[in-house]
């Protein structure tokens, strides 16, 4: 069984915790010195882009496997569980500054002696382990010449005031460290490297501290983390070193899979270090990351990140998604585009989706206008009000009908619950997911709004990508789908609302201003649509506050000039904000009697503006261009 995600790099680096201050050393054991590296270590200080993935709970037969499939080497390692032999493992791609000559294995001392002489290496990450009584290693190495050659140590088996004696004595500051018990003595195995060239930095390490010391201490520091450990609940070990280059990291501590995967896709950002423990019988991950987002994405998500949603319930990051392509030519924005969420009201689309295949294979065309197309049962007398008979036991209902096209427009444009439920009961949302998955949506799975009886999926399984969510458009767009295509395609797109573009105008005239034509903002966005569909909820909580969650996606026309005519060009893109806290009720906060709340609504606003126009600078920029 394994798990696998992009990602890439070295081995155990969380987010918080530190607690004592120790500084710099170096390892013995086996040692080696070359010339002043030509550059730094890619695999902890790199932001250029690169492909990576990380593998959990994998023996070193199939990560070798993985390795070679996707042309990376392994640059951190885990061990997490000796018997049988599994591990952890960070990959990146070896290509471009991430290229070495080098690998990984297991062993005793001897092994790793014998590689590091035999293939004149040295360690750049090193896993101590016991098995039947003996102590074992898993290790990275890399050949210690040329750009990659540096004086470096190692040792093991160390108390701190050793760690300390031989940093002195050598020179070095460390790189990696590993904590473990000894005879009930806490032990300490490290890798470190010369201290001069291009790899002199300010230092510091500190072991078994709190997260909070350790974040306080970064953040006095002006540091990142470029290892952690966790010696026990609550606290961490870690190296951290200054941040010269102004490298957009991060780290975490005591994150599920499922959030680390999140937290990683939502910031473009790889793992460099990464540490696997067990939390009261459950997996738990602490980790180091780097920036690997493009220039485009690293500005979408400093907006992302200066905003009042960044923020979860559980003090934690809350998920964050956004996505722009032109229909047909390359990706702009792409955070976390593959990552599985909760699109809550965008996944109308797919019942939608469903019926428009359907009005496609219509002989007549007209499947839409078919008086009583559709009908469902809700409260008495209350036609827009959903009955769910799980929760709704002896309330007294009604039938009601109408034709399949004003459900779609009340569907989408006033994203009517009962509507959406009405055409999930007629069609059955096993079949409108089989549907999806034919047509390539194979990640996107809708299922009913009412509570379901036990066992059964409801509304809250309801998933998609932001990937698939532009697929979907892209394939109507480039008629992919639908034989009959200007007559589907235009009520695809003819149901649905027309979104404001107040976000689109606002970098229209900022662009247009930045190239001297500020008086064609007025014509260009007059030949400028966004059709699509949003969704969001808030959910009250026991302090007041809200957990909410917020998305759109759709397609964007652009008018290019062309001659003396124009060349409309379409795009897709949208964004999603799951799991984060709010102050005030969104749906009232405009007109609250609390100025703080109508304020932060002010605030939401202009960033949701922000999300569904910047993701398109780059389109806009070269729209402009053309006038």
């Amino acid at each position: 069984m394994f798990t696998g995600i992009s990602a890439g790099l070295k081995r155990k680096t969380t987010l918080a915790a530190l607690t004592a201050a120790v500084l710099v050393g170096t390892t013995i054991g086996t040692s080696s010195a070359s010339t002043a590296a030509a550059v730094q270590d890619p695999e902890r200080n790199a932001t250029t882009p690169t492909g990576w993935h990380f593998w959990v709970g994998q023996s070193k037969a199939k990560i070798d496997q993985l390795a070679k499939r996707s042309n990376e080497r392994v640059v951190d390692v885990n061990v997490d569980s000796a018997s049988p032999l599994r591990f952890s493992a960070v990959l990146v791609r070896n290509s471009g500054p991430y290229a070495r000559t080098g690998s990984w294995s297991y062993g005793s001392e001897a092994d790793v002696t014998n590689t590091i002489n035999a293939k004149k290496a040295r360690l750049t990450d090193l896993e101590p382990y016991t098995y039947l009584g003996q102590r074992r290693f898993a290790y990275v190495w890399v050949k210690n010449n040329g750009d990659a050659g540096k004086g470096w140590h190692w040792n093991y088996d160390l108390s701190v005031k050793g760690v300390v004696k031989e940093i002195n004595k050598y020179k070095v500051r460390l790189v990696d460290l590993s904590t473990y018990v000894v005879n009930g003595k806490r032990r300490y195995a490290y890798i470190g490297i010369a201290n001069k060239g291009v790899d002199a930095r300010a230092w510091w390490w500190y072991v078994n501290v709190t997260p909070k010391f350790v974040q306080q201490q970064a953040q006095a520091h002006g540091a990142r983390l470029i290892d952690v450990e966790r010696p026990s609940a609550g606290r961490m070990t870690v190296i951290m070193q200054r941040n010269d280059e102004s490298a957009y990291s991060r780290h975490v501590y005591d994150y599920t899979l499922t959030d680390l995967l999140r937290f990683q896709a939502s910031n473009g950002i790889r793992i460099t270090d990464l540490e696997r423990y067990t939390k009261n019988g459950n997996i738990r991950y602490a980790a180091t990351l780097i920036d690997n987002a493009s220039p485009e994405n690293r500005r979408i998500r400093s907006i992302w990140r200066s905003s009042t949603m960044a923020n979860a319930p559980s003090g934690n990051d809350a998920w964050f998604g956004i996505y722009a392509k032109e229909v047909g030519g390359p990706v702009d924005v792409g955070l976390a585009e593959t990552m599985a969420y909760q699109p809550l009201s965008v996944l109308k689309l797919i019942p939608h989706l469903y019926v428009m295949d359907l009005l496609d294979k219509d002989p007549g065309l007209d499947l839409l206008d078919q008086r009583n197309g559709i009908s469902w049962t809700a409260l008495k007398g209350k036609p827009d009000e959903i009955y769910c008979p799980v929760s709704m036991q002896g309330q007294q209902t009604q039938v009601y009908s109408e034709s399949l096209r004003m459900t779609l427009s009340r569907g989408l444009g006033e994203s009517l619950n009962r509507a959406h439920e009405a055409l999930l009961n007629k069609y059955g949302f096993a079949a409108i997911n089989s549907r999806a998955h034919a047509l390539g949506l194979t990640h996107t799975n809708v299922y009913p709004g009412c509570q379901q009886p036990a066992g059964k999926k409801d509304w809250t399984y309801n998933r998609s990508t932001l990937g698939e969510l532009g697929k979907l458009f892209e394939s109507v767009d480039n008629k992919t789908y639908f034989n009959h295509w200007p007559q589907v395609s235009g009520e695809f797109y003819g149901l649905m609302a027309d979104w404001n573009t107040n976000g689109i105008l606002n970098v229209v005239a900022s662009e247009a201003a930045a190239a001297g034509k500020s008086g064609i903002v007025n014509s260009f966005m007059s030949r400028v649509t966004l059709n699509g569909k949003g969704g969001g909820t808030l959910l009250p909580q026991a302090d007041g506050s809200y957990f909410g969650g917020r998305g759109f996606f759709g397609r964007l026309e652009l008018p290019f000039k062309s001659g003396r005519g124009y060349l409309i060009k379409t795009f897709v893109g949208g964004y999603f904000v799951d799991n984060f806290k709010a102050p005030c009720n969104e749906d009232t906060a405009a007109q609250s009697q609390n100025a703080a709340c109508r304020n932060w609504k002010t605030q939401q606003n202009a960033t949701y503006d922000l999300l569904m126009g910047e993701p398109y600078r780059l389109a806009i920029r070269k729209a402009i261009a053309t006038w």
